[in-house]
């Protein structure tokens, strides 16, 4: 019951979810206290399961403080194989985390002798989902024998979530990383099956080799609105100054600095799309870039020229849905209204989404934005990630 204070605070994306936690003898073994922590926070029961040698790394009492629940580290009369991972078992998922290379040579052949392989023996057996998220030596990664295992595995439907190669080995993927796929996972999968390529962020444009200008904004809202469709199914392209610390799967992302940039990825990457996003806080105006550095001087004067406007340019070749952003500042709750209706019929715009940033102020975690679709209006406020989850939960309902 300790951990009443931690389940959900960052998120309910996996609330009512219970996960099956195999941890096996790597020496990254010692994160997955962190990695359990971080999917309760996101709403999962976690349950642990152990090899002995897993058991030689990390205690499981420190697996027991991170779950709340029992650690298994052998299958007794209680069947907790089947219990958990049968047909009728109770959880929604088996992830194995670290993962060796003997552990995943082991589930591809077949062979059933820790507790850890008899759980995905009898997961693959009942069609649950697995995931394995690997932690060696990149030599033994490179290995012919295990690369031939990893493929047979992927072919038998286990995701692998891809390590870090850092210092010549294969290291445990970043806990967030770990956290997100799991969390697509289990999510429904609405969009799946379409493109949506979103921009996010501010541009960076270049007065001299050394000073730009620049806004600003942070581009988590941007960010939180396309990992809510990727989690959905979606293929998504994430068109950014502020990319992902690290990769995931169907998920491409195109860095860019000035508003040049993000219109010129954005009018390639819209050709086979179905969504476009124009969640970005491009520049509206751009200097002239000199050659060398300004020499300092008392005054200096920079002539600005309008910028192209991404959305509008993007709307000659493009007739998908669209989902468009409005910022203003110091205006009316009716004013913000009839700004961005305008707004939304220039752009031929599916969904408006428009705030007073005086209001909340950019960069913020928290935000309050009126949604316009041709069925309703509303305000939503909460953290970003809250409210992208309901923009994109309204664009669905409304818009699709």
């Amino acid at each position: 019951m300790h951990l009443s204070r931690i389940r959900a605070a960052r998120s309910r994306k996996l609330s009512g979810k219970k996960i099956v936690l195999g941890i096996t003898g790597s020496i990254a073994a010692v994160e997955a206290v962190r990695l359990a922590r971080e999917l309760v926070r996101r709403g999962a029961e976690v349950h642990a399961v152990m090899s002995e040698a897993a058991t030689k790394i990390i205690h499981p009492y420190a697996m027991e403080f991170a779950t709340d629940n029992r650690v298994i580290t052998e299958i007794t009369g209680r069947i907790e194989h089947v219990e958990f991972l049968g047909v009728d078992g109770e959880a929604d998922l088996l992830l194995i985390a670290p993962a060796t290379a003997n552990t995943i040579a082991k589930i591809a052949s077949g062979i059933d002798d820790t507790p850890v392989t008899t759980m995905a023996t009898t997961a693959l057996g009942s069609g649950k989902p697995v995931m394995i998220a690997p932690a060696m030596h990149e030599s033994m990664m490179n290995n012919p024998a295990i690369e031939d295992a990893i493929e047979n595995l992927k072919k038998a439907g286990i995701e692998f979530i891809e390590p870090r190669y850092e210092e010549n080995k294969a290291k445990f993927a970043e806990i967030d990383k770990i956290c997100l796929q799991v969390e697509r996972k289990l999510y429904r999968k609405d969009l799946k099956g379409k493109k949506v390529v979103v921009t996010s962020g501010p541009t960076v444009e270049f007065i001299d080799p050394i000073r730009y200008i620049t806004n600003r904004s942070s581009g988590l809202m941007g960010y939180e609105i396309a990992v809510e469709f990727w989690r959905r199914g979606a293929e998504v392209v994430f068109v950014t100054s502020k990319p992902l610390e690290f990769d995931l799967p169907d998920f491409k992302t195109v860095r860019i600095v000035s508003v040049r940039d993000m219109l010129d990825a954005s009018l390639e990457e819209v050709k086979n799309a179905d969504i476009f996003v124009s969640a970005a806080a491009a520049a509206d105006f751009v200097p002239e870039k000199r050659n060398s550095k300004i020499k300092t001087a008392e005054k200096l004067t920079l002539e600005l020229s309008c910028a192209p406007k991404i959305l509008r340019e993007v709307r000659k070749v493009f007739d998908g849905n669209v989902i468009a952003f409005k910022a203003e500042t110091g205006v009316s709750e009716e004013e913000l209204e009839r700004i961005a209706l305008e707004k939304m019929e220039t752009d031929k715009a599916n969904m408006m989404v428009a705030n007073d940033v005086l209001e909340k102020g950019m960069g913020t975690l928290d935000t309050r934005v009126l949604l316009i679709t041709p069925e309703r209006k509303m305000w939503v406020e909460g953290l970003k990630k809250d409210v992208a989850e309901k923009i994109v939960e309204l664009f669905i309902s409304d818009c699709l």
